[in-house]
């Protein structure tokens, strides 16, 4: 099934994206895959597409990028931004990819695998579709390793539990290498990008991340609205005060797949 969005949620993902800290983390991505002129590349879990559409510039009208993501809003989004006819979306899933063996020279993900439900398939899928002697990059959070000041621990604790399960596995990093090794890819490198914010600047993660917080937890309805409400409240009044700390960090696994 699809992940869908309404056009409000869809603006904040947007929003996100668009915000310093993760432009940072994108273009350290971008550095890190190096993608050369005619390459072929994949973008699984593209969403609004600002990544693929800066590979594209990397990659030029001689080679081919694609994005692809599970919710058909997000590529019909990142479709209408497209300009380039080597640049295209479309609709799939990460674990069962509409593409042949041995056809991408680059698979890139970023914030997606932690969202698999299998990801031993997801790990395969990317194995399957890389050309031999092709390479990648996987990212994702550690969502509990999330560092978050709050002068009642207890209740960020708590909202924190409560966030937990909206993704598949909260705390991918800690296994993955074995978990893409065994699918037969090499792990040549994995490293950390931290993000770390002490004041709560317009359109800095520690900010934009609570009102999906908020509404995830609210939906589930495992923490009253009020007490919630006071949660977010208090990050705004810290930051007020001087005393707002938040931090949080991505891991980028590099691979390959042998010759």
């Amino acid at each position: 099934m699809g992940m869908e969005y309404d056009e409000a949620a869809a603006e904040r993902l947007e929003a996100v994206y668009l915000g310093p800290d993760v432009i940072a983390q994108r273009n350290d991505t971008i550095e890190r895959i190096s993608v050369q002129e005619g390459e072929r590349v994949l973008d699984i879990g593209s969403g609004p597409g600002f990544l693929a559409d800066a590979i594209a510039d990397q990659a030029g009208p001689k080679g081919k990028v694609v994005g692809v993501d599970i919710s058909q809003q997000m590529v019909d989004r990142a479709s209408q931004r497209s300009q380039r006819e080597w640049l295209s979306y479309q609709c799939a899933d990460a674990t069962a990819l509409p593409f042949e063996d041995n056809c991408f020279d680059v698979v890139v993900s970023t914030q997606v695998a932690e969202y698999v439900p299998d990801i031993e398939a997801f790990a395969s899928e990317v194995h399957r579709i890389l050309k031999p002697g092709g390479r990648g990059l996987i990212l994702a959070t550690d969502w509990e390793g999330v560092c978050w000041h709050s002068e009642y621990p207890d209740r960020m604790e708590k909202v924190l539990k409560a966030f937990s399960p909206h993704c598949a596995d909260s705390k991918l990093p800690r296994t993955l290498t074995a978990r893409l090794r065994k699918a037969g890819l090499a792990v040549d490198d994995v490293s950390y990008f931290p993000i770390v914010n002490v004041d709560r600047y317009d359109g800095c993660y520690g900010e934009m991340v609570v009102p999906f917080i908020v509404a995830y937890v609210s939906g589930q309805k495992t923490v009253p609205v009020d007490e919630l409400q006071a949660w977010a409240d208090e990050q705004a009044s810290l930051n007020v005060r001087g005393e707002h700390f938040f931090s949080t960090g991505r891991f980028s696994f590099t691979i390959s797949k042998p010759l």
